[in-house]
């Protein structure tokens, strides 16, 4: 479910339990849209992040707080100086939009108390955090708009501020939804009902109701997802779907107030969606006690560093794109010119047949002799203007010509393929890059074999192996590299003689290996079906096959496995080995992260 309105609700009071009387220690803002709290309140210390994000606006606990550039930007020297030691002493809610207010108490240069307001506007692209002093006059904002900008309002230093919500939409919490829903339908018209999906008509009147969060009030209402306002009342009176509506609204509401617990959806960390409430839905998710907050942290985290991610890797994959676009360019030339070898037997054997009867030919511009390779007569072209025998070293040098060419080209069609082929391999682990430090790695290969420039900030940098390990029925460790380094390092220095190794089949992919009881020490040891089902997917999802249903993948101890004398990181070869079908689904398997 999306960050709406009903979800800010459950932050906000989560944050009066945990902040309520702490003061704000220490401020950081490691980039133009985020700001880190450190708040420390009795014993216990949180990190509050908040960004303003256009694509990713939230705000929740994290559990490591940034590096503070060496500079302040100029938004973070502004909230020390007005909040830093401040006390909070408020967390509220305007309404149901997704805006948290933070009233915080400090002294002032004259060593007198004052109020500060510290508003996060939470919105997509409207997003922003706001300083203001407790007569709601604007100090100043992380992003600054101007009447250039925006002609709803002003967001600059001085102006007054005032709630973007003062508008139109309706709060839920304050609503009769039954009699306001009605009303809302008598003033559309007719081509507007019938235009308009009910989950937009729910979204776009309420406040904080997203569209997943429409959606659930339209399941449970017992509608069809895509129904229009149009259609309301078509099967029964238009006052029984409107109730069935303000019901299933009405419930949610009280859900979302009287849940401690929360819901996710996805698998072995891998979320793919949380929600205040149990979603109608036939993954039912699973429930969480805690705080919402704090989890967030695990949900956000890796669509964050994604993004971040996929900024950083964005100039990466043009050039790789550009070099495979190149590569494959030639190669359909050089596959044209090969074609024109094909005839080089037929230019050898012209050679041989002019020599063979040159005795008996004269001069022209042909000649017909029998082909004794064939028994048949055949014609051959001539050169008028030269003998029989120097018509036959001609065909001779295109022969030979022809042939050194066809060798020529197949080496470099080979090397180009080997080299369209790793820098495939290069992206899809760029794919598989969760952190800063897989990309560097991939980023430091990549300027080892001159695709990339050097980058001194990169290559200096301290790095640390993040090796997926995952535990599997408390007896199974499973890693997997997601590059080429840590392929080495998974296959040659984690996995030992008798572990097994999986990798996908004829594809670029991740080494995937699974360590053997200590117990057993060097001993053959065996693994239950379901082990090697679940490797097997793992194989799969990490690497070019992974958007297939089904794919192949071949598996065998680690012993079997050995390095080329002259290979590359992450090369192997193998010859005594198994394969088997795999799926790429791990859904039905319990896995604890140790490492990812």
């Amino acid at each position: 479910m999306a960050f709406d309105g009903f979800c800010i609700k459950r932050i906000v009071k989560e944050y009066n339990e945990l902040f309520l009387n702490g003061k704000i220690s220490k401020i950081i803002q490691p980039n133009g849209f985020d700001i880190i709290f450190v708040i420390k309140r009795e014993k216990d210390t949180f990190n509050l992040f908040a960004s303003a994000n256009p694509s990713m606006s939230y705000t929740y606990l994290i559990n490591d707080k940034a590096e503070a550039p060496k500079t302040a930007l100029n938004f973070c020297m502004v909230l020390r100086k007005y909040i830093a030691n401040g006390k909070i002493i408020s967390v509220s809610q305007k309404g149901n939009e997704r805006i948290i207010s933070f009233e915080i108490e400090h002294l002032d240069e004259m060593g007198d108390r004052s109020i500060k307001k510290l508003i996060f506007e939470l919105m997509g692209k409207h997003s922003n955090i706001i300083l203001t002093d407790e007569n709601d006059i604007i100090i100043d904002s992380i992003k600054r708009i101007s009447a250039l900008t925006s002609s709803v309002r002003e967001v600059l230093p001085k102006r007054q501020y005032y709630f973007p919500s003062e508008l139109s939409k309706i709060n839920p919490y304050d609503s009769e939804i039954n009699s306001d829903i009605l009303k809302i339908l008598d003033s559309l018209s007719g081509d507007e009902k019938k235009n308009m999906r009910l989950s937009a008509f729910l979204y776009s009147n309420f406040e904080g109701v997203s569209k997943a969060f429409a959606k659930e009030i339209i399941r449970r209402s017992g509608f069809k997802n895509d129904i229009c306002v149009s259609e309301i009342g078509e099967n029964a009176s238009l006052n029984d779907n409107i109730s069935q509506i303000s019901d299933a609204f009405t419930l949610l509401i009280k859900e979302v107030v009287d849940n401690k617990s929360f819901f996710v959806y996805g698998e072995m960390g891998r979320y793919t969606d949380y929600s205040t409430v149990c979603l109608s839905l036939d993954d039912p998710g699973k429930e969480q006690e805690g705080y919402l907050c704090g989890f967030l942290n695990e949900f956000y985290k890796s669509k964050h560093d994604e993004s971040v991610i996929l900024q950083k890797s964005s100039d990466i994959c043009n050039i790789l794109n550009s070099s495979i676009s190149k590569n494959k360019s030639r190669i359909g030339e050089w596959e044209k010119e090969l074609k024109e070898c094909d005839n080089k037997e037929t230019l050898k054997k012209y050679g041989e047949l002019l020599k063979a009867y040159s005795h008996s030919l004269s001069q022209g511009r042909s000649v017909e002799v029998l082909d004794y390779y064939t028994g048949k007569n055949i014609i051959i072209p001539l050169d008028e203007n030269k003998s029989i025998i120097e018509n036959s070293n001609r065909y001779f040098n295109d022969y030979s010509k022809s042939k050194r060419r066809e060798s020529k080209l197949s080496v470099l069609m080979e090397e180009s393929k080997k080299e369209t082929d790793y820098l495939e391999e290069m992206l899809l682990y760029i794919s598989l890059s969760e952190n800063n430090n897989d990309l560097d790695e991939i980023r430091n290969e990549l300027f080892e074999k001159g695709y990339l420039k050097k980058n001194s900030s990169v290559r200096n940098r301290k790095k640390t192996s993040s090796i997926k390990h995952y535990l599997y029925d408390g007896n199974y460790h499973i890693y997997i590299g997601k590059n080429n380094i840590q392929n080495e390092e998974v296959t040659f220095k984690i996995a030992t003689g008798n572990d097994w190794w999986f990798h996908a089949k004829g594809v670029p992919g991740s080494h995937v290996i699974v360590k053997s009881d200590k117990d057993k020490g060097a001993a053959e040891w065996d693994m239950p079906n379901e082990v090697f089902e679940l490797c097997g997917a793992l194989a799969i999802i990490n690497s070019s096959n992974s958007g297939l249903s089904k794919a192949e993948v071949d598996y065998t101890r680690k012993k079997h496995i050995k390095k080329p004398a002259e290979g590359d990181k992450g090369m192997v070869i193998y010859h005594t080995y198994y394969s088997m079908v795999a799926k790429p689904d791990i859904s039905m398997f319990e896995l604890t992260i140790i490492n990812s």
